[in-house]
């Protein structure tokens, strides 16, 4: 999964969802919450964003935040299982990053709450460019539940970003929320580079040998993403066998390009794991609408095809999304898996299965002069 604050990038895990601070200007609740797991009827995921999620976004959300990631494994409408604040503070570039680090963490160490246990500042576990975490303690009572206060600093696209969050639990469970939002940390990094120039003319990578070589060798070179600035336009040429060329327009309206999406998915979700993920490349509109889509991959040519990064020198935004069945991923982005019906999980399957043995009966019977209800 990707998310995307201003100049910068996270890929987090799918529970979690990014709403920046003005989310309720961009567009609906529903926008940053596609790739979420959707329990009962919309109305009642209504009432439980209005209801839990509504509140914590007011909470958390102040004057000088960027975001908020609120993280739920079960999906809407439950209420969300942690909120964690995100600003940025800008240092100067001709600063090393472990200075700008210490800058930043010295003025949030300033506190006159004489609750505050002292700091514990440690690295944060498998950071590459010298994160760090301050946890501090409210209550210190052996059996009491904990409140404590932890900070990851973060000093990455010439920033030094800050997760915020309060966790209060008893002593020793406040560790796995702490893995977890470490791998949140970690999964910040500055955005590539925009190609400059009124045109960007992208192409895949060729997948190996082992990803249908016969396929790659025909359709790879033909294939393309043409982005022009000055005519508001976008050209796909389709990496299928009949290389179709789709003209759109680029913009923020129904119909306009808005967005890439790289979505993963399986294809047949029937409940074995001889059935491998596969992906599709899609553009998409501001409404999250599939507007044209590439033809289905096996995963593991994806980061060889249409890697994220090279997705990113477009300058439209890229949503990596990981779906767990075709008919979500179509209540998600409506056009991305127009037949659902016959792959959106087992009980389809089982539907399909049963109607064609019945029909098979019909038909069998018309043919041979018997029919099956001749003898009702």
């Amino acid at each position: 999964m990707l998310s995307h604050p201003p100049g910068l990038v996270v890929e987090h895990a799918r529970p979690w969802a990014y709403f920046p601070a003005d989310w309720e200007q961009q567009g609906s609740w529903r926008d940053f919450t596609r790739h979420l797991e959707y329990i009962g009827m919309p109305r009642s995921r209504a009432r439980g964003f209005t209801g839990s999620w509504l509140p914590v976004l007011r909470d958390t959300i102040d004057a000088g935040c960027v975001g908020v990631f609120l993280r739920m494994d079960g999906g809407l409408p439950d209420p969300p299982e942690m909120a964690v604040r995100l600003s940025r503070h800008e240092h100067d570039p001709a600063l090393p990053a472990a200075q700008a680090v210490d800058e930043v963490l010295r003025a949030h160490l300033r506190s006159d709450d004489p609750r505050l246990a002292p700091p514990l500042i440690e690295p944060v576990p498998g950071s590459g460019v010298g994160a760090v975490r301050m946890r501090r303690q409210v209550g210190r009572r052996r059996w009491a539940r904990v409140q404590e206060q932890v900070r990851w600093f973060v000093p990455v696209a010439g920033a030094v970003w800050v997760l915020s969050t309060s966790l209060t639990d008893y002593q020793g469970v406040v560790a796995a929320n702490l893995r977890t939002i470490d791998e949140l940390a970690n999964g910040m990094r500055a955005r590539m580079p925009v190609v400059e120039g009124p045109v960007v003319v992208l192409r895949p990578g060729v997948p190996g040998t082992d990803a249908d070589p016969h396929r790659s060798a025909q359709n790879m070179a033909h294939c393309s993403l043409t982005i022009d600035r000055e005519k508001r336009e976008v050209t796909w040429v389709e990496d299928a066998f009949r290389r179709r060329r789709v003209h759109l327009p680029l913009g923020s309206g129904p119909g306009e390009v808005a967005g890439l999406l790289r979505a993963t998915f399986p294809p047949i979700k029937a409940g074995s794991p001889q059935f491998h993920d596969s992906w599709r490349l899609m553009l998409i509109d501001a409404d999250g609408r599939v507007l044209v889509r590439s033809a289905l991959e096996p995963l593991r040519s994806l980061d060889t095809m249409w890697p994220v990064e090279l997705l990113e020198t477009s300058g439209l935004p890229v949503y990596d999304r990981r779906f767990t069945s075709t008919r979500q991923m179509e209540q998600a982005h409506p056009g991305a898996a127009p037949m659902w019906i016959f792959t959106g999980g087992l009980w389809m399957l089982t539907f399909w299965a049963l109607l064609g043995a019945v029909l098979l009966l019909v038909v069998g019977g018309l043919l041979v002069g018997d029919p099956i209800w001749s003898d009702w």
